[in-house]
């Protein structure tokens, strides 16, 4: 039961920034060159760009664990299930015209199905992990959890859930201002 509260709440909080955002995007000017629905969409170049950026980050992950011969197996595994699976045709998104005939329990389905193919995502690149993580040896087991928690910082200050783009924003290592005492 209070599973289910829980992500009832989740749900809802995820559907009232979809729904902020989604607000905030009708306003904003039209998107430049995008996919049949005008979004964003990568660009060849773009996508080969991450790609090789991906590439060279596993290679130095590989090179840092020292992974051994009897560890290849287990490596190539957890790198074939954690990297990200870009379909040949982006799913079918709904068009705003579409989106504003829809009702407010219709969008709220549409969020929930997407939290549940996120969720299901995270499950397996998880589970992947943890596979990945047991064949380590305790040094290596060390330096993963290192390299993990730089990259969640990384993303954390720079990537989806932050705007900090290099500025002193609540930095752990910066020095904290206390404001003047009042006179």
């Amino acid at each position: 039961m209070l599973n289910l509260k829980k992500h009832l709440m989740i749900g809802v909080a995820a559907a009232g920034i979809g729904l902020t955002a989604m607000s905030s995007f009708a306003q904003m000017p039209p998107a430049g060159p995008g996919g049949p629905d005008g979004r964003h969409m990568p660009t060849p170049e773009q996508i080969a760009k991450f790609e090789q950026h991906r590439a060279k980050r596993q290679a130095a992950l590989h090179d840092k664990l020292k992974i051994t011969a009897a560890q290849e197996g287990a490596w190539k595994t957890f790198t074939d299930k954690t990297t990200p699976q870009r379909p040949a045709t982006p799913p079918a998104r709904p068009d705003k015209d579409e989106w504003s005939k829809m009702t407010t329990p219709e969008r709220l389905d549409r969020h929930l199905d997407r939290m549940k193919q996120m969720e299901a995502r995270m499950t397996d690149h998880i589970a992947a992990t943890k596979e990945f993580y047991a064949v380590l040896s305790p040094e290596q087991q060390k330096v993963f959890d290192q390299e993990f928690r730089k990259m969640e910082e990384h993303r954390f200050k720079h990537g989806r859930f932050g705007d900090d783009h290099g500025r002193d924003h609540g930095k752990r290592d910066a020095p904290a201002t206390a404001p003047a005492p009042a006179k």
